[in-house]
């Protein structure tokens, strides 16, 4: 009887097991490198610290006696006037001189890299965006560590995905695990980063799920090597707080309204201050964070709290030593001072000062319903906490890992219900608004994931069986003035226009964003046309063309429709497929085949 070769069981397969113990090892490396960098990076900003703010003072001015004032204020405040523009000049110089995408806050750069750049990031980025951080952070500069500690730990990993000659799949996971490792240390929340790196890609309820395991080994890592120096201690101390009682949580309800508030009006200065402001300003852009930081200082002047990441001011709400008065002035200010700092093009993370903007709402709105109504709100601060997570959640889109993250930075694990009710309801009530504009609404949206889903369906079903049948496609003539252009758009629920000459050919495209872009300078709007501002060269499909033919078109032109044209004659529109059109028939298509007894097969 013939031998035959042993059979191992499917769990314990050679193959297997070496993936496995691969990916072990390349996790733990990538923690150790992440943890490390988190301590040199906290090295390089409290230095930087020290030398902006104190240093450098005593340097320039030896002679001054202390307690000395000038028109009633202290000598280092007339100081902090310009020192945060010097960070920007010196952060501004590095960044784009050497490395343009380390511009800004890091997270988003790291998004963009997973979804349309394979996972790739160019080696000396990472060395720039540390020390341009430390230096936008340590000069003053509004911005805090999650954005540049997420490129660092990403772009190492990256990088040695490269060289060991990994697949474009495996480098992203890598890079997600390099972003968790450098979060979960800095931040000593080991499993809120984790969940964050493969929450945040998406602005819909939709996870990474291939990289959790990877995140977390990695974070894990990167959690021990940084407490080894800096100890186990939480990032902020608080009291004992006691679970919220059924009385309670209607405020709480209200605080997420609030939230979601506060966070539109955020992204909205945000981003505005970037579109309309500082990109139109006609100057290099390596002197715009100069000019951020020269407003900063300004307005620091007079409110010295919006200054940093503002961890100090945060501790100062829970122990319950800062006046309402000042928490809500403090709310409006950070916003405007994190937009000076980071949408200028200085280099710095969102999301301390976010968890800034959200502590100062919850606790003005925390001691405000504890004055009016103090035998239900007997615990004020917590307003301040479970406002840190709720906030961050709505604007990061991140509703589990913010609150998560929030309760290991404090151990406040007790108000983990109330910062569900607020996450929850910043999150739905804010919808598509986000602080990450590289997100996408889920994985089917990514160009990372373009193939992985029943490619068989996909190219089966043709872009006839998804356009909506009752669909009036709405067209732009060229002609069209730009006032007239923008009530149209704005009066539509379509989000890409068809532009079309006398004759009802196509001629071109036109987005919101196009229109945005031509919207920075007013004085030409009154001799715009459409056909001056739409993109000429358009990307269209045919009633024949396969559903998988157009959702790569949409990944390849970043785009969220596509125009119809005839098959006869390609000038001619006669619909507009949008992805949701894609997804919905797909989801129709594979509900269907399921009640038949079949199914899409997944690629594995």
């Amino acid at each position: 009887m013939p031998l035959m070769a042993a059979k191992f069981p499917e769990p314990f397969a050679p193959k297997r097991i070496k993936r496995i113990w691969r990916g072990t090892l390349l996790g733990i490396i990538i923690g150790i490198v992440s943890g490390l960098g988190g301590i040199v990076f906290n090295y390089m900003i409290e230095t930087g610290t020290r030398l902006f703010t104190r240093d450098l003072i005593l340097y320039l001015s030896p002679g001054h006696m202390p307690g000395f004032s000038l028109l009633g204020f202290p000598l280092e405040r007339w100081m902090m006037l310009w020192i945060p523009a010097l960070g920007g000049l010196l952060s501004g110089f590095l960044v784009f001189t050497f490395a343009p995408e380390a511009e800004g806050h890091g997270t988003d750069a790291m998004i963009d890299s997973f979804h349309r750049r394979r996972g790739v990031v160019r080696k000396h980025v990472p060395l720039i965006k540390t020390i341009a951080s430390a230096i936008t952070i340590g000069s003053g500069g509004s911005a805090g560590k999650e954005g540049p500690i997420a490129q660092i730990g990403s772009g190492f990993a990256s990088i040695l995905a490269s060289l060991l000659k990994l697949s474009d799949t495996e480098r992203r996971i890598l890079l997600l695990a390099g972003a968790a490792g450098g979060i979960g240390a800095i931040f000593k929340a080991p499993l809120g980063a984790a969940l964050f790196a493969a929450e945040v890609l998406y602005s819909k309820a939709d996870f990474e799920f291939e990289a959790i395991i990877p995140c977390i080994l990695s974070s894990i890592i990167g959690f021990m090597v940084f407490t080894l120096h800096d100890g186990t201690g939480t990032i902020f101390h608080i009291p004992a707080f006691t679970l919220a009682t059924p009385a309670q949580l209607p405020f709480y309800a209200v605080l997420g309204l609030l939230s979601a508030f506060v966070g539109y009006l955020y992204v909205k200065v945000f981003y505005g201050m970037r579109d309309r402001f500082f990109r139109p300003l006609n100057i290099p852009r390596s002197f715009k964070p100069a000019l951020g930081g020269l407003m900063l200082g300004m307005l620091a002047f007079f409110l010295p709290e919006v200054l940093g990441g503002g961890y100090r001011s945060i501790q100062s709400a829970i122990d319950g030593q800062l006046a309402i008065g000042l928490m809500a002035a403090l709310v409006l200010c950070k916003i405007v001072s994190t937009s000076f700092t980071i949408s200028s093009g200085g280099s710095g993370g969102v999301f301390a000062p976010s968890l800034f903007i959200g502590s100062m709402l919850g606790g003005f709105y925390g001691n405000s319903c504890g004055r009016i109504f103090p035998h239900i709100v007997t615990e004020p601060a917590a307003f301040v906490l479970v406002g840190m997570g709720g906030f961050f959640a709505g604007v990061a889109k991140t509703p589990i890992a913010a609150l998560i993250m929030v309760a290991e930075m404090t151990g406040g694990y007790s108000l983990i219900l109330p910062m569900m009710v607020v996450s929850a309801l910043s999150y739905l009530l804010l919808g598509r608004t986000s602080l990450y504009e590289k997100q996408v609404p889920t994985r089917v949206d990514s160009p990372a994931h373009i193939g992985d889903y029943s490619v068989d369906i996909m190219d089966r079903l043709m872009v006839k069986d998804a356009v909506a049948k009752e669909r009036n496609v709405e067209t732009i003539p060229e002609g069209m003035s730009f006032e007239n252009m923008l009530q149209f758009m704005v009066d539509s629920n379509q989000q890409d226009f068809p532009v079309v000459d006398e004759n009802g050919n196509l001629t071109g495209i036109l987005s919101m964003t196009d229109l945005r872009e031509a919207m920075a300078d007013a004085s030409l709007h009154k001799f715009l046309v459409a056909k001056d501002i739409a993109v000429s060269r358009v990307v269209e499909v045919t009633m024949e063309d396969s559903l998988n033919t157009a959702l790569k078109l949409m990944a390849d032109a970043d785009v969220r429709e596509l125009p119809v044209v005839s098959q006869e004659d390609r000038r001619k529109v006669i619909s507009i497929i949008s992805r949701k059109d894609i997804t919905r028939t797909y989801g129709e298509e594979m509900m269907q085949n399921k009640g038949s007894g079949l199914s899409g097969n997944r690629k594995e």
